[in-house]
Parts: structure tokens; C-alpha cells; sequence
């Protein structure tokens, strides 16, 4: 098909744009022992009955408080703690009576960058639900949200931030708490999605626009 002058001319203007926007793809941002199978130089070395063993110590790559916090192999099936492990992600995970587990990761903030943070959190058969986590930026907190899970199930639970140029260079921090009642977390994944610049999404306006007036025109002429 032959395109008139300024069709061309559109036509490489949202070319152009597409192929210098961003991709959109995620990035995967390191989190230190996110499935918490890493368990610490004395292992799980505390039983919980039949199948169950956990640990009170400090937790590899997180800053957590010992004694309150630390790391469950749970019974599962009938009669145990859950239903299930955690969803694809082995059969340890960590827990907090009361407190946090916190890790601050190895980047910080770029400007216009989508964060995403994503945690499995379990209830457990015996008890009400209790886990929360969050990030947080720069003084600010921004809580994950998701459905409460069933007794001795898991949901997912997700927390985004959108950064600003302001919040350039600020630390990021990954916080799993619980009000009293044991909370138990798996499966901590942060991934980072770049958004478009401004500009970018006008010159797609102004091809497309040059493209709708001249599809006008030869239907005109």
C-alpha cells in the first residue's frame, strides 16, 4: 500500500515513538533468602509436634527479632497447621508471633518506576489472621492488600508504589509483621516496571492524529 506524504510522515512518527518507549517488561529486584529455605547454622532445631519443627533464631539475609520471629516447617493435611505449603515455593517459611522480619534490598528508587511487591501470607488451622507486609519508601508506608486466607490456606498479597523524581536514591525495605497472633509469610518477590515518559505517549498522539487526517482526506478525495 502506498502512503501519501504525510501519512509517511505519521506513520514514522508512532514507529519512532514505539520503538523508543520502554518495553514494559519487569525486572526482578534481588530479595535475600525470599522462600526462606536458607535456615540458620542450627537448622530447624525445635519441634512442634508430629512433622513440625521451627526455629527462634535470627533469619539469613532478613533483620528479624529472635525468639519472636523465625522460621516453620509446618505439619500439613489433617490436623496440622495448614492445609498446604506455601504454593511452589518448598516447605519452609517464616513467622512472627509478634514484631517484624525486614530486609532493606540492595537497589534504591529510580525515578518513574512501578514497584511491586508480592507476598504469600498463611493462616494458620488454630488461629485468627494476623500477617500484613509492606514497603517502605521514604518515610511512607505502603501496606499490601489481598483476600484473608482461609484456615490453614495462603493468599497472595500485593503493595505498589509508583516513585517520583523527589524519591531518587531513597532506600527500599520489605516489613513482615503480625498484631499478636502468629502470621506466616513465603514466596516475597519485588519487581520494578519503568513507566513511559510523558512525551512519549504525545508523539504517539501527534502520529496518530497525523494518520486519522490524512485516512480522512483520501476518503474525502
Amino acid at each position: 500500500m502506498k502512503l501519501l506524504p504525510r501519512a509517511k510522515t505519521a506513520f514514522y512518527l508512532v514507529s519512532g515513538a514505539l520503538l523508543l518507549a520502554p518495553c514494559g517488561f519487569s525486572d526482578i529486584i534481588p530479595v535475600n533468602n525470599p522462600s526462606f529455605e536458607t535456615l540458620p547454622a542450627g537448622g530447624l532445631n525445635m519441634s512442634c509436634g508430629t512433622g513440625c519443627a521451627f526455629s527462634a533464631a535470627a533469619i539469613p539475609g532478613w533483620t528479624n527479632t529472635p525468639g519472636s520471629t523465625g522460621q516453620l516447617m509446618p505439619s500439613v493435611g489433617p490436623g496440622g497447621l495448614f492445609n498446604t505449603f506455601a504454593p511452589n515455593d518448598g516447605t519452609v517459611s517464616a513467622y512472627a508471633n509478634a514484631g517484624t522480619i525486614s530486609q532493606v534490598v540492595g537497589v534504591t528508587v529510580q525515578p518513574r518506576t512501578i514497584y511491586t511487591l508480592t507476598v504469600d501470607i498463611g493462616r494458620r488451622t488454630d488461629t485468627a489472621f494476623a500477617g500484613s507486609a509492606a514497603l517502605l519508601v521514604g518515610g511512607q508506608t505502603f501496606l499490601a492488600t489481598g483476600t484473608v486466607p482461609t484456615p490453614g490456606n495462603w493468599s497472595v498479597f500485593t503493595a505498589t508504589f509508583t516513585s517520583t523524581p523527589a524519591q531518587t536514591g531513597d532506600s527500599i525495605t520489605i516489613q513482615l509483621s503480625t498484631s499478636g497472633i502468629q502470621g506466616n509469610f513465603d514466596s516475597v518477590q519485588l519487581l520494578a516496571t519503568p513507566v513511559p515518559e510523558p512525551g512519549f505517549f504525545a508523539l504517539v498522539g501527534i502520529g496518530l492524529a497525523g494518520l486519522w487526517a490524512c485516512a480522512r482526506r483520501r476518503r474525502s478525495g
